[in-house]
């Protein structure tokens, strides 16, 4: 992980909705096999300003699963539960690389010339895309683009 356990808990609302402590990398391995409750990932929705239909597609399930998730409270899959802690760790670099939303919403929805001129968003939906992104925001965090 490029970010702190603690800034990926913070951004999928922490223990308010993950009921066990999460101090390392393994714990995080277990929280992926129960999967995530739909209240921290709908909190990491909310933190991206994400429609139902953006992050069904983040997470490569229908929107109509989607909502049905949040509607009886269920969890996220194993796989599905992976990738929404790839987003949370990039969203805490977001707001470690641009200190606000506003900012980081603007850069997210933005043609990124280190990204091959694509928005970050465009490329939330694969791992490799998230990684790219990943990259982009710890290359501008220090300082190698402006």
């Amino acid at each position: 992980m490029q970010v702190s356990i603690q800034k990926i808990m913070n951004s999928l609302g922490g223990d308010r909705f993950i009921k066990r402590a999460v101090r390392h990398e393994f714990d995080l391995i277990d929280i992926a096999k129960e999967g995530l409750p739909m209240e921290s990932v709908a909190f990491l929705q909310n933190n991206f300003g994400f429609t139902n239909k953006e992050m069904s597609h983040i997470l490569s399930i229908s929107e109509s699963t989607y909502q049905r998730r949040i509607r009886d409270k269920s969890r996220l899959s194993q796989d599905e539960t992976d990738k929404a802690l790839s987003l949370a760790e990039l969203y805490a670099k977001g707001m470690e690389v641009f200190e606000n939303r506003e900012d980081m919403d603007y850069w997210f929805n933005s043609p990124i010339p280190a990204l091959q001129g694509k928005k970050p968003l465009e490329l939330l939906g694969s791992m490799l895309g998230r990684k790219q992104v990943l990259n982009v925001l710890n290359a501008l965090l220090h300082g190698l683009f402006s």
